[in-house]
Order: C-alpha cells, then structure tokens, then sequence
C-alpha cells in the first residue's frame, strides 16, 4: 500500500511541476490569459509545494532508515 502511494506521490509531484512549466511558458506568450494569477493556479501551487514537502519528508525518512540498518 505504501508503494502505491509514493507512487502516486512522486507521479503527482512531475505532473504538476509539468503543469506550471505550461502554464509559465504560456503565460509568456500571452499574458493577457493570465494562467499564473488566476484562483485555480494558486490552489494548485498550494498542492505542489504540499506534496512536494511530502515527498521530500518520505525521501528523507527512507534514507534515514536505510542508514540506520
């Protein structure tokens, strides 16, 4: 189960940074859309960083374990 989940995790974590790597390139091209400051985009960032706090959190958890065996 908790494979499935870092799983999940880690793949999360790539879509999203693909996401606003989009939504940046976009916005350079046409500002006026306003693709990073619109609602959507903010609740978005606020997951990113979540997750990637998480998957930071279980990559430094599993290296700590590792050490320690």
């Amino acid at each position: 189960m908790m494979r499935i989940l870092k799983f999940v995790l880690y793949n999360l974590n790539i879509i999203l940074a693909g996401l606003f790597m989009v939504f940046q390139i976009l916005d350079i091209y046409n500002p006026k859309m306003n693709f990073i400051g619109n609602d959507i985009t903010i609740y978005l960032l606020f997951a990113f960083c979540l997750l990637s706090i998480v998957n930071a959190v279980t990559l430094l958890l599993h290296e700590y374990r590792n050490k320690k065996k």
